[in-house]
């Protein structure tokens, strides 16, 4: 699991001092404008539309921003057909402005989302009226609020942005549910093991559907952090009845268990269960095939994972249809070669 301090993987910025203090920005504030974005790759106008935005600033000469625009690559593209956009801001002085384009197009294929240059007027009403005083910073907004800030190498960035594509998102209760999850974090680092519990089942007993981000914390550090796999297993079938009703949520969580890159091992067996139970409760959903696609594909079953990923594609909107087929692409591909294809991570 992830962690950061700012000395070790954050870029102290100087930002640009307020003529007067701004309104503090927090989760469930409203988003701040982004009309003065200008834009060096992509478009604002693909922005409106979407289900979750990104907002990440960054700069060219910050280490850690160059190390996690790969991850947040990974995580648009993943993402994308689900209604995910990107927009990363530089945070450049106006001297180095010139450096941004050359700096993106060297990137390539590693950074294909939608980047802009911020004028002082930007940083100001993002990044000093939430008190962020470090590069990168990303803030996941969805419904015209922010859900979201930290570190997008931190594990809050994925599950805070499928919670919104999935329309979990709850301004009320996530506060108090980062909170517990944060200690239930910090007391597993110390081992604490029955204290991290307790803060981790705080935390989903808030509302299970919404802290899936919990359910696999306490999944990692049942299986990597205790080495108790046979725990971790009860406590995967756990989740299967905690998330009875909630397909997309257990469908999510059984991606996790099958190919998170965070875990040391994948119990492709748990997560084969938890599917299957997605699958009985909304087997019809586009979210759920998709995601049994990707357990098939995990474990190496790559004509069921093409045969869901097409249902998916089938019954899809326009605007999904390209994303999800250059998955099925790739579990063809899989397919014809009988080699493992963990598509989506």
């Amino acid at each position: 699991m992830l962690t950061h301090t700012i000395a070790a993987f954050t870029c102290v910025a100087t930002l640009f001092a307020a003529a007067q203090e701004p309104e503090k920005l927090k989760v469930g504030s409203a988003m701040p404008s982004l009309d003065n974005v200008e834009m060096v790759q992509g478009s604002k106008d693909n922005l409106t539309d979407a289900k979750v935005t990104v907002v990440e600033f960054w700069a060219t000469w910050c280490g850690p921003c160059r190390k996690a625009i790969p991850h947040i690559n990974d995580v648009a593209a993943a993402n994308a057909w689900r209604g995910l956009r990107v927009l990363g801001v530089s945070t450049d002085s106006t001297d180095d402005k010139s450096k941004v384009k050359p700096f993106v197009d060297k990137m390539g294929s590693r950074m294909t989302y939608n980047v802009g240059w911020a004028g002082e007027g930007i940083s100001r009403s993002w990044m000093e009226a939430s008190g962020q005083k470090g590069i990168p910073t990303a803030f996941v907004c969805t419904n015209g609020k922010i859900a979201w800030i930290g570190h997008p190498m931190d594990d809050g960035f994925e599950s805070a942005i499928r919670k919104c594509l999935s329309g979990r998102f709850d301004p009320e209760l996530s506060p108090k549910g980062e909170q517990y999850l944060e200690a239930g974090r910090n007391a597993a680092k110390k081992k604490n093991w029955r204290e991290a519990s307790k803060h981790f089942d705080d935390c989903i007993a808030l509302k299970p559907e919404i802290f899936v981000d919990a359910m696999e914390a306490k999944y990692q550090m049942l299986a990597d952090q205790q080495k108790d796999a046979a725990a971790a297993k009860a406590w995967a079938a756990d989740v299967a009845g905690k998330l009875s009703s909630s397909p997309v949520a257990l469908a999510e969580f059984a991606v996790f268990v099958a190919q998170d890159a965070r875990l040391q091992q994948h119990d492709l067996e748990s997560a084969q269960v938890l599917i299957e139970g997605a699958m009985s409760a909304g087997g019809t959903k586009t979210d759920v095939l998709v995601a049994a696609a990707r357990v098939a594909s995990a474990a190496g079953k790559f004509d069921a994972a093409v045969d869901l990923q097409n249902k998916a594609w089938r019954q899809a909107t326009p605007e999904q249809k390209p994303f999800l087929k250059s998955d099925l692409d790739a579990y063809k591909q899989a397919q014809a070669k009988g080699a493992s294809a963990k598509v989506g991570q």
